[in-house]
């Protein structure tokens, strides 16, 4: 069997928040901590926003760009337009597979 050259990793994240933090939010915030970070430019290791609801989340990314996903999560301090809403974000778990993500959502 063949191992493959990037291997998934599911990151579990919470968002602590005064209030619900919607998904397109997150996702721009996502995008402008990712360019600060220039994690936005190479397509094999980009996180991407796989699952969100009720302020909790999974994060895709490759095996090789695990610790830089972490980093990204945890570097977010504000999200919504304009950057009104101080947020604090606490990565959970990580996981091989979306099925064992999931199950610690």
């Amino acid at each position: 069997m063949a191992v493959k050259e990037y291997r998934q990793r599911y990151i579990v994240f919470e968002i602590d928040a005064p209030r619900k933090v919607e998904r397109w939010e997150f996702i721009k915030a996502l995008e402008r901590y990712a360019s600060l970070m220039e994690l936005d430019n190479r397509k094999e290791g980009r996180p991407w926003l796989t699952a969100f609801n009720d302020n909790r989340g999974i994060l895709r990314c490759t095996h090789t760009d695990k610790d830089n996903a972490i980093q990204l999560l945890n570097s977010i301090t504000e999200v919504g337009e304009g950057n009104e809403l101080k947020v604090e974000v606490r990565t959970l778990k990580t996981s091989g597979t979306i099925k064992k993500a999931k199950e610690s959502m």
